[in-house]
């Protein structure tokens, strides 16, 4: 298998490494790996201002104007290399492309209309504009469809990218495209499709600064996933007429897959199972170590809701609950020192803004997760003395989060009284002092306390 990589210095013996002027011919190749960015926006532009030496494989310089004896004219060779791409996709060939918004290069002579994916052809009545290849930017990729040969390169480079372009999907997108990445949002990253009688499958672009060690297990991985696309390319669907040209042996085979098969979709919807249910459990452990709006306040929300609180606020709005009978103003901070007094000010500013606007004042409550890189048992009071001085003078509840744990423990295990633990949260002045009988073998008693209110 030859491959041949374009823009990208991809270190392994079966790739040639080659810009576009110096490359053979594109289509004596099995696959080609273009970064578009660099091997043609960057080739044309340089060579429209006469900057760098750009040379043909057998060394005659490439310059603007007509091919002539002693040069290459830039508008013949770019129009060579899309013939060649033609031709390499109508054998069954591979384009592998890393995905970048088109841009005009309109300084070409000759060539009017010239643009970063002139090159490659699109499916027919589509192109590679704006409306399917829109300005995009993020640093992971999530692989999409694991089946796919390359499933395994985008899981094991998801942090090595910097995408720079999004593809439409569904009736918006390409004919037959099979979508194998995504951004964390969710938006196509990747995606394979067939064109021209072979397969042009985009990919995320890479990130800038990658080392040379990085370089070579991505050339290593694009590699076998080039060759399991071909090969499974190659093994294509046989005619029904095959049935009647048995071999020994094959049948039983077609047999086990299938049962294997079963298994397998038995076993698959077991591990999603397995996974929701230990995702639904493993989000209140996070309230324990974990810090920011998703990795604590949202955890922190999840678990006073399973206790019976009533959420009034959307994630993308200020904590508002439901305890006891009361309205309940929520903020949460977690640091891996003790807290101190940031949450009060947001606190403050919010229940001011509530007695102004209906002069009702609504109850306190901030969750605390001081020191939270170290284990509950070895921790040191977890917020600072000025919060409890500021909760006792505002009315407010500070709560650590290990003592929040240790009540969502015992809900999970059918202990304690939850309705209990939130009455006992709106009635604390100050810093709340777990009722009798909470299991308390994690926490190292604070010697700054307050009491429940008369």
């Amino acid at each position: 298998m030859r491959v041949l990589s374009l823009g990208q210095g991809l270190p392994e013996p079966s790739i040639d490494n080659y810009n576009w002027a110096s490359a053979l011919s594109f289509y004596d190749y099995d696959a080609v790996i273009v970064d578009p960015a660099e091997a043609v926006s960057k080739f044309v532009e340089s060579v429209i201002r006469g900057e760098g030496d750009y040379r043909t494989y057998d060394d005659v310089p490439v310059a603007e104007g007509p091919t002539t004896a002693d040069r290459a004219g830039l508008v013949d060779l770019l129009r060579e290399r899309r013939e060649e791409v033609e031709r390499l996709l109508a054998r069954g060939g591979l384009v592998v492309c890393f995905a970048y918004p088109d841009v005009p290069h309109p300084r070409v002579a000759g060539f009017t209309g010239c643009h970063r994916f002139y090159w490659l052809p699109a499916p027919a009545g589509f192109d590679y504009g704006p409306g399917y290849l829109k300005p995009a930017s993020g640093r992971q990729a999530k692989v999409a469809d694991w089946e796919h040969p390359f499933a395994a390169y985008i899981d094991g480079h998801r942090n090595d990218v910097l995408y720079r372009a999004a593809l439409p999907e569904g009736a918006a997108g390409f004919p037959g495209a099979r979508v194998i990445a995504r951004s964390p949002g969710g938006a196509v990253i990747g995606a394979d499709l067939p064109v021209g009688g072979g397969r042009v499958v985009f990919l995320p672009a890479l990130s800038p600064n990658l080392m040379s060690s990085t370089r070579s297990e991505i050339a290593s991985r694009l590699v076998a996933a080039i060759r399991n696309t071909l090969l499974q390319a190659a093994e294509g669907s046989p005619p029904a007429w095959t049935e009647d040209y048995s071999l020994p042996g094959l049948q039983e085979a077609q047999r086990r897959i299938a049962d294997a098969e079963a298994k397998l979709e038995e076993l698959e919807a077991e591990l999603d199972e397995a996974r929701t249910e230990y995702s639904g459990l493993e989000r209140y452990q996070r309230i324990l170590w974990q810090e920011g709006k998703y990795g604590f306040e949202l955890p922190v929300r999840d678990a006073l809701t399973l206790l019976g609180a009533t959420s009034y606020a959307s994630p993308d709005e200020p904590a508002v609950f439901s305890m006891a009978g009361e309205v309940v103003f929520l903020e949460a901070e977690s640091s891996t020192g003790a807290v101190g007094m940031e949450p009060h000010y947001r606190l403050r500013e919010r229940v001011e803004q509530k007695i102004a606007d209906d002069r009702r004042r609504p109850f306190g409550l901030i969750v605390v997760n001081g020191f939270r890189e170290q284990p509950p048992a070895s921790r040191e009071p977890q917020f600072a003395e000025s919060l409890r001085i500021a909760a006792e003078s505002m009315r407010y509840c500070v709560l650590e989060a290990t003592t929040l744990f240790r009540a969502v423990r015992d809900k999970l295990e059918g202990k304690g009284d939850a309705a209990a633990f939130l009455k006992r949260i709106v009635e604390t002045e100050g810093v709340f002092a777990p009722p009798e009988g909470m299991e308390d073998e994690e926490r190292l008693d604070s010697t700054a306390r307050s009491g429940i209110k008369d």
